[in-house]
């Protein structure tokens, strides 16, 4: 999750990956609240540690102060076909990292990643204090980025690189360019 004044109104948001039954700090709830998408071992002897491999999954922004919900997304990138990540159950699928950003320049952006070992997913989101709306999806299952996928690592960086005035994602042994595109 992400703690950070994301709309510059002098007060921090915290943006965080959600689920089914999560419960904001006013006592809602985000999704369905009687949802329980825990494997169990015996539906699937691939899964024997139980990972949430379905169901739905959500991007949300808490008001920093009371802990409200203010708006819910669906989560990009999502979970999709499993073995694409590189595994069969739901190991590979379920590594999560995470940004803030200024890739538009004035204010900063929420920079949600998926994967690092063979495909690798990260999306931009901004929030204006209304609204929360993807920036760009940068995806190394796309043939434009194909040569990206299996760079990742187990962290990443921002930074302006090229000295544009813009920040980059720094993942691994490749960079993402503010823009959403590959930059090296």
């Amino acid at each position: 999750f992400m703690v950070y004044d994301v709309n510059g109104d002098g007060k921090a948001e915290i943006v965080a990956k959600t689920s089914d039954a999560t419960i904001d700090g006013c006592g809602q709830f985000v999704g369905d609240s009687l949802a329980d998408h825990r494997m169990k071992y015996q539906k699937n002897k691939n899964n024997r540690y139980g990972y949430i491999a379905y169901g739905p999954e959500y991007l949300t922004v808490f008001n920093g102060q009371t802990g409200a919900a203010m708006s819910t997304v669906d989560y990009i990138p999502s979970r999709g076909i499993m073995r694409r990540w590189g595994d069969n159950y739901g190991n590979r699928s379920e590594r999560y990292l995470a940004a803030v950003a200024y890739l538009g320049g004035k204010h900063p952006s929420v920079v949600m990643c998926r994967g690092y070992y063979t495909r690798s997913v990260l999306a931009a989101y901004d929030w204006d204090g209304d609204v929360l709306k993807p920036r760009w999806v940068f995806d190394t299952d796309s043939l434009e980025w194909r040569s990206y996928a299996g760079q990742g690592n187990h962290n990443l960086r921002v930074a302006d690189v090229d000295n544009d005035g813009f920040d980059e994602i720094i993942y691994g042994s490749c960079a993402i360019d503010h823009y959403g595109k590959g930059l090296y």
